[in-house]
């Protein structure tokens, strides 16, 4: 797969209601909700390294971002807990699982169609998050677990809304916590990111706050090395578990509206992100997506 670069300019359901509290135990906080730009190296349990760092954009018009996975607690509580989201996605069109919503931007995606970003050498898939919760202390939310499959075939009907079988997607290409949830009912979280969805991006200079739905939040780097052996027309099955640490502090719960997740797609553009260093803090300097992520219908 080649690598395409960005453009420097644009640069448990019903059986598990009644969970019990997640276990915290030697747990590592990734805290990208101060002021300015954060990245950090997050060593999956499975899957080696990925990157993790604060991503500002915001669609104009009819919108760019073009999400595959839309989740939201609010009055779903697949969980039993509404403050708590869990969701992967699926073809929305014929089935939503979890905390799945919006048939038309809960969809499959195929490996094929992940551009390959180059940092510092090293190549990876990227994922972007929109996180749409409420201003002021609220506007905080946990991100609790990433874990990423590819399957030759679609495998959510053996999952649909029971967590425990998530394995059953397919291959296990990186995970931000590995098990799932331990044996009594609990997520087991050792990683987990803070992220303020109201943050004032002064790498940006003033006035580039995120504020809700439609301005992007959040984006994370998967080492591409993690999917070796994966074919073009495989599905790629991406899981996302947030608010975990509300039993922390309520305002990390997810709260407001819904969560969505895009990824970075191919193009022809060719432009190279700038190398070496902390080469994440180029992040921020008005990079935007615009110019290889399809349409979508406007928030």
């Amino acid at each position: 797969m080649k690598p395409v670069r960005f453009p420097f300019s644009h640069v448990l359901v019903c059986s598990l209601i009644g969970l019990s509290l997640p276990t915290f135990a030697n747990a590592t906080e990734y805290d990208l909700s101060p002021s300015g730009t954060q990245s950090f190296n997050v060593l999956g349990d499975v899957g080696g390294t990925a990157i993790v760092a604060d991503y500002w954009s915001q669609p104009t018009g009819t919108g760019v971002f073009n999400p595959f996975l839309t989740l939201d607690a609010n009055g779903q509580t697949s969980t039993g807990n509404k403050n708590i989201e869990s969701a992967y996605n699926s073809d929305g069109h014929n089935a939503l699982y979890l905390d799945g919503l919006r048939p038309n931007w809960n969809t499959s995606l195929r490996f094929g169609d992940l551009a390959t970003v180059q940092i510092s050498n090293v190549n990876y898939f990227a994922f972007i998050l929109d996180a749409n919760e409420p201003g002021s202390a609220k506007s905080v939310i946990s991100v609790d677990n990433i874990r990423i499959y590819t399957s030759a075939t679609d495998n959510t009907a053996s999952v649909q809304n029971n967590i425990t079988n998530l394995n059953n997607l397919g291959t296990l290409r990186w995970a931000m916590n590995d098990p799932t949830i331990l044996p009594n009912g609990s997520f087991d979280i050792a990683k987990w990111i803070k992220l303020d969805a109201a943050q004032e991006n002064l790498n940006l200079g003033y006035h580039h706050p995120n504020g809700g739905s439609g301005m992007a939040d959040m984006i994370v780097y998967i080492p591409q090395a993690a999917f070796a052996g994966a074919f073009a027309s495989d599905y790629v099955w991406f899981y996302n578990l947030n608010g975990v640490h509300y039993s922390v502090d309520k305002d990390l719960a997810a709260q407001a509206g819904y969560e969505e997740w895009s990824a970075v797609v191919k193009t022809s553009t060719t432009t190279q992100v700038p190398d070496g260093g902390m080469t994440l803090m180029f992040l921020g300097l008005g990079l935007s997506l615009s110019s290889w992520i399809a349409l979508r219908r406007g928030k």
